[in-house]
C-alpha cells in the first residue's frame, strides 16, 4: 500500500523546501592561532578528537602562563574535558578559573557553565546563566555554542516554543549545508509535539521566520500523499513566506528517501487472544487497532485478517500460517512469553510489532518492534521530572508485588543514571487500608519516637514530643492504583509530609475525572498519555471524545488500551523510520513515540497535576537523551537464561489480582 501518513513527512521534509534565505548577522571571525608550537599541539589533538589529551596538554601549559592567557588556557583545557564527558575535570577546572572582567572570556566561562549543568540535565542552571545579553562581537563558535545550549535548555524544561526559536537563531550562524538541514530538521521536530492548534494560536504577530517555521509544520503534520498534494501547498506557504530561510532541495530526492524508508504494506496480521484472561484486554486493543483501521480512506487499506493467538505454544505456527496466508507485518501477539519467544528468533521473516514488552538476553530480531504501556517507561519518566524540577534525593514507597518491584527498579536505575540519591525505599500492603507503619518507617518517624522511648526511659517520665521526620528527601515517590493512593496521600500528610512533592505514575488516575473522588489526591504530579488528559473536539475522529460517543467508553476501565491499539495500527508505516532516526518520533494518542536501540517503542508522556480534584495539564513531558539505552547495556543487564528472564519479568496479567486492566499490557 503507497501511502504516505502526516509524520513521514517530518524526518526528510527539509528536501522538499523551495528557496529563500534570510541575510545573516554579522559576527566575529575566528580568533588568530596562537604562535605557540605546544598551543598548536594541543589544537591539533582537539581537531582529530584526543580531547583529554589536549586538555592535559591545555592545562600544562597553562601552568607556564600568568594573568589572562593562563586562565584562557584553562578555559581550553576545561572544554575539552567536557567534550570527553570528563564531569568532574571540568568541575575542577570551573572552580579554578575566576572572572576575567572582559566580555569575552567571561561570556566564555558562562557558557561552558551552563553546557556542564546541560550535562548534569540541570536546564533552569543553564538558563540562568545564559540569561545576561551576549556581549558584542563574539567569535561565531561561541555564538554557535550559545544557541545550542540555551535550544537544549528550553527543551528540557518543556519550553518548545523558545527551544525552537534559539534554532531559528542558530540557523544564521551555521555555513554547512548539511549542518544547517540537520538544524532546520530539528527547528520541525521541536515544533511537532505541539497540537494543530497550538502551533495555530501561538504564532507571532506578525509570524516572521518564527510563524513560518510553525506555519510549514502545521502543513507537515496535517497533510499526506503524494509530491502532487504536497507542491502547492509548499508554493503557497513560500508565497507567504518569501524571504524565510528554509533551504532548497530537489523533490525527487526526498521520495527517493522517503521510499527506502517506508514498506508497502498490503495485508496485516493481528495476534490476538480470542478467550482465557486476557480476552477483554485484547477486545480493548482490537477495537482500537479498527477504529484506526477504518478512519483510513478504504482505498488505502491494507487487508487484515485476526488470528486467536490464546495458547502461546501456538505462535510460532500462527507467525508462519499468517506469511503463508500474505501478511506483510504482524501486529500482536500480546502475552510476553509469545514476545520472549520472538525476542529468541535471531531472525524472523515479517516484522512484528509485539504489544508487550521484554528483556532480552541476546540482540533481538531486526526486524522486531516491541510496543507497550510498560510502568517502567513511567518510572524513568518521573525520575526526569522529579530531576529537571531540581530534586536531588528521593524516598520511594511501592506496593509488595511484583508490579512494584518492577517500577522499583526501572526507577531506582534511572534517578541513579541521571544522578539522583535514593537513600530508602518502603513497602505497603495493598490488602490493608492503614499505611502508617510503612509511612513511618519511610520518613523516619519510627527512628524518632524511639529516640523519644529512649530518653524517656532514662529520665523516667514522659516527655512532650513532636516527631520529626527526615529531612534529607525531596520528593516521595508513591507507587499506586487510584484507590490506595486516595487512602495513602491523606496519611503521608498527617504523618508530617504535607510539604513533600509527591510524584507517581498514570495508575494514580482512572482517566474519568471526579473532583469529589480525587480531591485527596491534591497536589499529586503524574504522567498520562494525552488522549486521556488532552481534550480534543469531537469532530477529530480518533479522539476520546469521538469514540466515546461511538463505542460508548464513558465507564471502560480500558482507555489506555482503545488508545494503544490506536497507536500500534499507526504505527506500522512509521516503524522503518522510527528505526533509521533515534531522534524522531510520532505524535500518537499514548505519547510522543520514539524507538530505543533495541527497537522498544518508548513514550513521552503529557504531565498533570491534581488540582480541586482534577488533573490540570502542566505540560508535556521532556525527553532527556537516555544513558542506559545501548544494546549493550540494555543485554549485559540481564545474564539468566531467557526462562529466567521471563521470570524476573512477571507479566501482572491477571485482572484478579490487577484491577487496572492496563497491565495486561506490561
Amino acid at each position: 500500500m503507497q501511502t504516505f501518513n502526516r509524520d513521514m513527512l517530518l524526518s526528510l521534509l527539509l528536501i522538499l523546501l523551495m528557496a529563500g534565505c534570510a541575510q545573516s548577522p554579522k559576527i566575529k571571525s575566528v580568533p588568530e592561532t596562537s604562535a605557540d608550537p605546544l598551543v598548536a599541539q594541543a589544537r591539533a589533538m582537539e581537531s582529530t578528537g584526543d580531547y583529554l589529551a589536549a586538555a592535559a596538554l591545555y592545562e600544562s601549559i597553562a601552568g607556564s602562563k600568568t594573568g589572562l592567557e593562563s586562565q584562557n588556557l584553562l578555559l581550553s583545557a576545561a572544554e575539552n574535558r567536557l567534550r570527553a564527558l570528563d564531569i568532574e575535570g571540568t568541575s575542577r577546572l570551573l572552580s579554578s578559573i575566576g572572572t576575567f572582567g572582559l566580555p569575552e572570556p567571561d561570556f566564555r566561562r558562562r557558557l561552558l557553565a551552563a553546557e556542564l549543568a546541560l550535562i548534569k540535565n540541570r536546564p533552569d542552571e543553564a538558563l540562568d546563566l545564559l540569561s545576561a545579553p551576549v556581549p558584542m562581537d563574539m567569535p561565531v563558535e561561541l555564538l554557535t555554542r550559545y544557541h545550542r545550549a540555551r535550544a537544549k535548555a528550553f527543551r528540557l524544561t518543556g519550553n518548545l516554543l523558545e527551544s525552537a526559536r534559539e534554532l531559528g537563531e542558530l540557523d544564521f550562524l551555521l555555513m554547512n549545508d548539511s549542518t544547517r538541514i540537520e538544524n532546520q530538521l530539528a527547528i520541525i521536530q521541536t515544533y511537532a509535539p505541539l497540537s494543530d492548534t497550538a502551533l495555530q494560536d501561538l504564532q507571532p504577530v506578525p509570524p516572521g521566520n518564527q510563524g513560518g517555521w510553525m506555519e510549514l509544520t502545521r502543513i507537515f503534520k496535517k497533510y499526506t500523499g503524494s509530491q502532487v498534494d504536497i507542491v502547492p501547498l509548499i508554493a503557497a506557504w513560500r508565497q507567504r513566506f518569501p524571504t524565510h530561510p528554509a533551504m532548497p532541495q530537489l523533490l525527487d530526492s526526498y521520495f527517493d528517501r522517503l521510499k527506502a524508508q517506508y514498506r508497502s504494506i498490503n495485508q496485516v496480521a493481528v495476534m490476538l487472544p480470542d478467550s482465557g484472561r486476557y480476552a477483554r484486554v485484547a477486545a480493548a486493543i482490537r477495537d482500537g487497532i479498527l477504529a484506526a483501521y477504518y478512519d483510513q480512506a478504504q482505498e488505502e487499506r491494507p487487508r487484515m485478517i485476526f488470528y486467536d493467538s490464546t495458547d502461546p505454544d501456538q505462535t510460532w505456527p500462527i507467525y508462519q500460517q499468517a506469511i503463508q496466508e500474505g501478511a506483510d507485518i504482524v501486529i500482536g501477539p500480546l502475552n510476553k512469553q509469545s514476545v520472549a519467544q520472538f525476542a529468541r528468533a535471531g531472525e524472523i521473516d515479517i516484522p512484528v510489532l509485539s504489544l508487550n514488552q521484554v528483556q532480552p538476553e541476546v540482540l533481538p530480531p531486526t526486524d522486531l518492534f516491541q510496543f507497550g504501556l510498560a510502568p517502567e517507561d513511567e518510572a524513568r519518566q518521573v525520575a526526569e521530572r522529579a530531576w529537571l524540577d531540581g530534586h536531588t534525593t528521593a524516598v520511594v514507597l511501592i506496593p509488595e508485588n511484583n508490579w512494584g518491584n518492577r517500577i522499583l527498579e526501572a526507577f531506582r536505575e534511572h534517578w541513579g543514571a541521571l544522578g539522583g540519591i535514593l537513600p530508602e525505599h518502603q513497602t505497603y500492603n495493598p490488602a490493608e487500608n492503614d499505611f502508617s507503619t510503612p509511612i513511618k518507617s519511610l520518613l523516619n518517624l519510627d527512628e524518632s519516637e524511639a529516640r523519644r522511648q529512649a530518653l524517656q526511659g532514662k529520665l523516667g517520665k514522659k516527655l512532650e514530643f513532636e516527631p520529626r521526620r527526615r529531612q534529607d528527601a525531596d520528593f516521595i515517590f508513591l507507587a499506586a492504583k487510584a484507590r490506595i493512593a486516595r487512602q495513602i496521600r491523606p496519611q503521608l500528610q498527617f504523618h508530617h509530609a504535607a510539604d513533600l512533592p509527591v510524584y507517581t505514575t498514570s495508575h494514580v488516575y482512572t482517566g474519568n475525572p471526579s473532583a469529589d473522588r480525587d480531591i485527596d489526591l491534591e497536589g499529586v504530579k503524574f504522567p498520562d498519555i494525552p488522549w486521556i488528559l488532552v481534550e480534543e473536539d469531537e469532530s477529530i475522529p480518533l479522539s476520546r471524545r469521538a469514540l466515546t460517543r461511538t463505542l460508548g467508553l464513558d465507564q471502560t476501565p480500558f482507555l489506555r488500551l482503545y488508545a494503544m491499539g490506536i497507536d500500534s495500527y499507526l504505527l506500522l508505516p512509521h516503524l522503518g523510520r522510527l528505526q533509521s532516526n533515534p531522534g524522531e518520533a510520532l505524535e500518537g494518542k499514548t505519547g510522543n513515540l520514539y524507538m530505543d536501540q533495541i527497537n522498544q517503542i518508548r513514550r513521552q508522556l503529557v504531565w498533570a497535576q491534581i488540582t480541586g480534584g482534577i488533573p490540570d495539564v502542566i505540560g508535556f513531558t521532556p525527553r532527556l537523551d537516555d544513558p542506559l539505552t545501548t544494546p549493550a547495556e540494555r543485554i549485559q543487564g540481564s545474564s539468566s537464561s531467557p526462562e529466567a528472564t521471563l521470570k524476573q519479568m512477571p507479566e501482572v496479567q491477571d485482572l484478579s489480582e490487577t484491577p487496572e486492566p492496563e497491565e495486561a499490557t506490561q
